[in-house]
């Protein structure tokens, strides 16, 4: 079990994603041994703070042939690690911020790798690695001049560390020396020789809190304790490159950024894809809708030719209606109508017609009505009989006289 297992497990065991913070935190301590654990306030941007874990301490920086501490802290999100952490330059009391694209006025560090950050793809040792490669190519911190004394800055309100709960570095003497007076860097020191930035950059505006005590150094007279300007130039030839997982080599790192790009470009063709998936669907909804309008104007159409045509008829239904009661206001008062008299036929032909038709009906209800009185056993079979024999022959001769009759009025056989 590593020095801060215990404690890393106690400090993340409120995290959502416990496990994987915990093995990618304790795996940053097993690679570097300046680096420690603390549980340190955080106040973000909307006014909330959080208790986040902390790792503080140094990371190794080659810059100019020389091997420097860069001291850093990295607050690890409570959704770690589907979210980058918040990174900072954390200068002590005798150094000072150097501004770039990588490291604001407020020490806040700006990576690719953090832009890009991508859970399985990205890690705390990765990303560490990264700014090690970045701070040697471009210093975060400088030698504060000794002349200089700037006010005890305080931190802003917004998205930094909480101020009432931020701890020194420890004062132990294990710290990394500093260049000496010849300007040759010893072993390892804590930031490159650089120069000040060239306009006087005041951090009365977001600066840092001062780290009091500091890391302790050496004041004998035979050292001192930051180069000046004067020191002789220092070798430019780059160290051997590290064989250990503390550093990455220039093809790594084109590779991590060339690893990025594709993941943004693959993204972006993801978020086109979907983008011209959802223009089709609107279009095809559009055309249905336009279909739909097309489909209630011929229906509103048609209903409105019905309603015309209702209209119409309810008109002439009126109009008969009215014609009907004036006939029957005529009717009123007359005498009954006979009948056999009120069909009247227009020729003798036609009215021979009429009455064997009329025969014929008669002659098929007698027979019925015999049919009858013989079921119910009124008449006997044999008066049955009789009837039925001369209604049939006389039935047969109205309808050959109505053949005739038709033929002769040119009127079709029945």
């Amino acid at each position: 079990m590593g020095q801060y297992d215990a404690q890393v497990r106690q400090q993340l065991s409120k995290y959502k994603h416990k496990d994987l913070a915990q093995r990618d935190v304790l795996n940053v301590f097993a690679s570097f041994s300046d680096l420690k654990p603390k549980i340190d306030k955080y106040a973000f941007s909307d006014g909330s703070v959080k208790d986040l874990l902390c790792i503080d301490g140094t990371i190794p920086v080659h810059y100019k042939g020389a091997k420097y501490n860069i001291p850093v802290c990295i607050y690890v999100m409570d959704t770690h690690p589907y979210n980058p952490p918040m990174c900072f330059v954390r200068p002590t009391k005798d150094m000072l911020i150097k501004p770039s694209k990588n490291v604001d006025a407020n020490g806040r560090i700006y990576l690719p790798y953090l832009h890009e950050w991508k859970f399985s793809n990205s890690d705390l040792i990765g990303l560490i690695q990264v700014m090690s490669v970045v701070f040697g190519e471009a210093s975060p911190v400088y030698a504060k001049p000794q002349k200089a004394s700037p006010p005890r800055p305080t931190y802003p309100p917004w998205g930094y560390p909480h101020p009432q709960q931020f701890n020194p570095y420890p004062t132990n003497s294990g710290f990394m020396p500093m260049p000496n007076a010849s300007g040759q860097p010893q072993n390892s020191g804590y930031y490159p020789p650089q120069n000040p930035p060239t306009s006087s950059y005041q951090l009365s505006g977001y600066p840092y809190p001062v780290l009091a005590p500091g890391y302790p150094y050496n004041q004998s007279s035979s050292i001192t304790p930051y180069p000046t300007n004067t020191q002789p130039q220092m070798t430019t030839a780059k160290p051997p490159p590290v064989k250990s997982q503390n550093s990455l080599s220039d093809d790594q790192v084109r590779a991590s950024i060339q690893s990025a790009v594709e993941d943004k470009l693959k993204q972006t063709k993801e978020g086109l894809q979907q983008i011209k998936s959802e223009i089709a669907v609107l279009t095809e909804t559009q055309n249905k809708l336009k279909q739909g309008q097309e489909t209630l104007e011929r229906i509103t159409n048609e209903l409105e030719q019905q309603h015309a045509e209702v209209e119409k008829n309810t008109a002439l239904l009126m109009r008969k209606d009215e014609e009907i009661k004036q006939v029957l206001n005529k009717m009123e008062g007359q005498q009954e109508i006979d009948i056999d008299e009120a069909v009247v036929a227009t020729a003798p032909l036609y009215k021979q017609l009429l009455n064997l038709f009329a025969e014929e009906n008669a002659i098929e209800d007698t027979m019925y009505y015999l049919s009858e009185a013989l079921r119910k056993n009124v008449i006997e079979t044999e008066v049955f009989l009789k009837h039925v024999r001369e209604l049939s022959r006389r039935q047969y001769v109205v309808k050959a006289l109505m053949q005739k009759a038709r033929i002769k009025a040119g009127l079709t056989l029945l």
